[in-house]
C-alpha cells in the first residue's frame, strides 16, 4: 500500500515541478518576471539590434 501511494506522490511531483517549470518559461519569455542575474533587455534596444545587423556596406553584409 505505502508503495503505491509513494509512487503516486513521486509522480505528483515530477509532474508539478515540469508544470511549473513550464509557466515559469513562458512568464520569462513574455517579459512578465525576471531573474537577478539576467537581466532583460529593453524591447527597443533588441529592435536597434535587429536594425542595426542587416546593414550593407556595397555588396558585404555588415554583421
Amino acid at each position: 500500500m505505502f508503495g503505491k501511494v509513494g509512487r503516486k506522490f513521486i509522480w505528483y511531483l515530477l509532474r508539478s515541478t515540469a508544470f511549473t517549470a513550464l509557466i515559469g518559461y513562458a512568464l520569462y519569455k513574455a517579459g512578465l518576471i525576471s531573474f537577478p542575474g539576467y537581466p532583460i533587455k529593453p524591447q527597443r534596444e533588441l529592435n536597434s539590434r535587429e536594425r542595426n545587423r542587416s546593414r550593407r556596406i556595397g555588396k558585404i553584409r555588415v554583421s
